[in-house]
C-alpha cells in the first residue's frame, strides 16, 4: 500500500492506503449503495446549525451557524451544547435522532475488519454527523458563496472516526498547526472510506477540508433553498445510550437551547414530532 509523504500536493486518492492510525479505502461504498444514499441525503432538510447559544461568543469572537448544512443520525449532538467539548461533557448535550438507514449499517458492518487495527473492536457507531459541502449561486451580480470548507480541528470523542464520502473529491489534509506543510493531504473521492485513530492522526494531528472540486456527477441534491451540493461526507461516531436523552429528558436551558432546532426539524420529520410530545 502507498504510504503517506509530506507535501503542497495532495495524492489522487485513487489507491489504498493503510498506515498505522489512517485507513483510506477507494470505491469501498458500492455503486448501488451510493444511489441509494444519494437519494436518502436528497429527501432531508439539513440545518444551518447554530454554533454557540445564547449570544455566547467563542476566544476567537466568532458567533453565528455552522460553516455548512448539516444533519444527525442517531443523536443530534447540538453544536450550541458541546458534547464532548470538554472531558466528561457529556450530560445534556445529545437529543434522541432518527436511526441509521439499513444501507449505511450495513457498510459499517462490512467494516468490522477494517476497524480491528485501529483498535476498535467493540460495538459500532451509532450516530453520524452529514455534512453537506456545497455553494450558493449568483445573486445580485454577486459571486457565489462557497461551503465546500471544513476548519482544521480534531474530534475528541474516543475510537476511530469513520468517513463516508460522496459526491465530488475533496482534499483532505492532516495538519499540525505550527508547520508549514501538510503532514498528509489527498484528494477524497466518491465512494470512499476514511478511518483514522489513535495518538497521531487522532490526537496530535488536526484534519481540514481545503476545497471540493465541481462536476457534473453524481448529482446531489437536499431540501435547501439556494444551494447546490457538491459533497457530502458522513462522519461517524458512538455515544453511550445513557447519553442520549429525549427532548423532554433534557435539564431546562439545554432544553431552550435546543428547542428551536427540534421545532424547525419536526417540520419534515415525525420522529421530531414525537420529540416534541416529550416536552412536559
Amino acid at each position: 500500500m502507498k504510504q503517506p509523504t509530506p507535501s503542497d500536493s495532495p495524492e489522487r486518492g485513487d489507491q489504498a492506503i493503510r498506515v498505522s492510525g489512517f485507513s483510506y479505502l477507494p470505491r469501498f461504498i458500492g455503486v448501488d449503495e451510493a444511489r441509494t444514499l444519494v437519494d436518502y441525503f436528497a429527501g432531508l432538510h439539513p440545518l444551518w446549525e447554530k454554533r454557540f447559544a445564547d449570544g455566547h461568543r467563542s476566544r476567537r469572537g466568532a458567533t453565528g451557524r455552522l460553516t455548512r448544512p448539516v444533519y444527525w443520525l442517531g443523536a443530534w449532538q447540538f453544536a450550541a451544547l458541546g458534547y464532548y467539548a470538554e472531558p466528561e461533557h457529556l450530560v445534556d448535550k445529545c437529543v434522541r435522532a432518527e436511526p441509521l438507514p439499513p444501507v449505511m449499517t450495513r457498510i459499517l458492518e462490512r467494516l468490522r475488519p477494517e476497524l480491528v487495527p485501529h483498535g476498535d473492536d467493540g460495538p459500532l457507531p451509532n450516530t453520524c454527523l452529514i455534512n453537506y459541502y456545497g455553494h450558493q449561486p449568483k445573486r445580485d451580480g454577486k459571486p457565489p458563496l462557497d461551503f465546500a470548507r471544513l476548519r482544521m480541528h480534531r474530534d475528541a470523542e474516543p475510537g476511530a472516526l469513520v468517513m463516508f464520502s460522496v459526491g465530488q473529491p475533496a482534499q483532505f489534509e492532516f495538519v499540525y498547526p505550527k508547520a508549514a506543510t501538510p503532514e498528509h493531504s489527498l484528494w477524497v473521492r466518491h465512494r470512499s472510506v476514511v478511518i483514522f485513530s489513535g495518538p497521531g492522526y487522532k490526537d496530535r494531528l488536526y484534519h481540514r477540508v481545503t476545497r471540493v472540486r465541481y462536476g457534473q456527477e453524481p448529482v446531489l441534491g437536499a431540501q435547501l433553498e439556494d444551494f447546490t451540493v457538491r459533497r457530502i461526507s458522513v462522519s461517524f461516531r458512538h455515544v453511550p445510550e445513557r447519553y442520549i436523552y429525549d427532548l423532554g429528558e433534557l435539564g431546562d436551558r439545554a432544553r431552550a437551547i435546543a428547542l428551536s432546532h427540534v421545532e424547525a426539524l419536526a417540520a419534515h420529520s415525525e420522529h421530531f414530532q414525537r420529540q416534541l410530545q416529550t416536552l412536559p
